[in-house]
């Protein structure tokens, strides 16, 4: 027993002699998982995204909604804040004329110039299918066009069309009715819920779709000055908007998902085929479409008027701006 414990001693004097100073070093160190270590520090301050919208109705309520989504992220993110701020093209420009530039941008298709915007990696979204990712700028949203049939009886002899762009793609007239007068009205998805829930004299319309083509895609992007740790965050706020529980909850704005595989549940029966249409895509690059958007509607407004040339040109395009 002596010799053996004799043994052990001289091996352990051996070992402690023979063992490199950097694991003695490793050793005294405490003990930390370098799973859950960040690469750098978290940003910890604020964030401001401006939300840019050409279309009122999609003002005040996407942007209450990016505001909850805020609230749920700063929740599982202590000390970092995204202050939302919701406003009109105009707005936008005046407030970039004095300088007052956010760090990121959400805005629809045509609402912002490329150049303004940092490029961004490539992230792994399973898109459905027509929606993709730019350089500048990734999806997280969209909505669509419909036909809402007011009266059961109507004539369909009144018509109205939101805008000159999507008359001229159908190949309308320029004979528009008045919206309160209309028998059929061509238009967004959000206007229609609106006159749906809060006008009398829609409560026995039905709703169509038109077909699977939309400029009114939801974009997010980061500003060209945004420093790294902030960009690390906003970046990260982008993948928390796009995973498929808070893609879910675009359900209660008559959105849609850019995701194929979520399956969004209409809040309203009438919105059923339109869901089931619009799951293809058919839409415009938002830069190109930011291009070319004077001109198209100018021709979109003459060619309705039975101008040849003018819907030739409408026509390219559009054809031009669509992916």
């Amino acid at each position: 027993m002596k010799i053996l414990r004799t043994i052990l001693c001289a091996g352990m004097i051996a070992f402690l002699l023979l063992t490199p100073s950097r694991l003695v070093q490793g050793a005294q160190k405490p003990y930390v998982d370098e799973r859950f270590v960040r690469k750098t520090d978290r940003y910890v301050g604020s964030i401001v995204l401006y939300h840019i919208v050409r279309q009122k109705p999609f003002c005040g309520s996407l942007t209450q909604w990016l505001k909850r989504r805020a609230d749920a992220y700063e929740k599982k993110h202590k000390g970092t804040y995204i202050e939302i701020e919701g406003m009109d093209e105009a707005s936008f420009t005046e407030r970039m004329e004095r300088g007052r530039h956010p760090d990121a941008y959400s805005f629809f298709s045509g609402s912002l110039y490329a150049d303004r915007l940092h490029e961004l990696p490539t992230l792994s979204v399973p898109f459905r299918e027509g929606l993709f990712q730019t350089e500048r700028c990734i999806p997280y949203g969209f909505t669509g066009f419909c036909k809402l049939i007011k009266q059961p009886e109507g004539t369909g002899e009144k018509t109205y069309y939101a805008d000159d762009v999507l008359a001229a793609r159908l190949n309308a007239g320029d004979n528009d009715a008045p919206e309160e007068k209309a028998d059929i009205l061509y238009l967004d998805l959000r206007r229609a819920g609106d006159l749906i829930r809060f006008r009398d004299g829609f409560t026995l319309s039905r709703l169509e779709a038109v077909d699977c083509f939309t400029d009114a895609v939801a974009w997010i992007g980061i500003d060209r000055e945004t420093d790294e740790r902030k960009t690390e965050a906003i970046l990260d706020f982008i993948g928390f908007l796009l995973t498929p529980d808070i893609q879910q909850k675009l359900d209660a704005l008559g959105m849609f998902s850019v995701r194929n595989d979520v399956k969004n549940t209409p809040p309203d029966s009438l919105l059923k085929s339109i869901n089931k249409m619009y799951e293809t895509v058919q839409t415009v690059d938002p830069f190109l479409w930011q291009q070319a958007y004077d001109s198209l509607n100018e021709d979109a407004k003459t060619s309705r008027s039975g101008d040849a040339d003018a819907h030739t040109r409408f026509t390219k395009r559009l054809r031009e701006c669509s992916r």
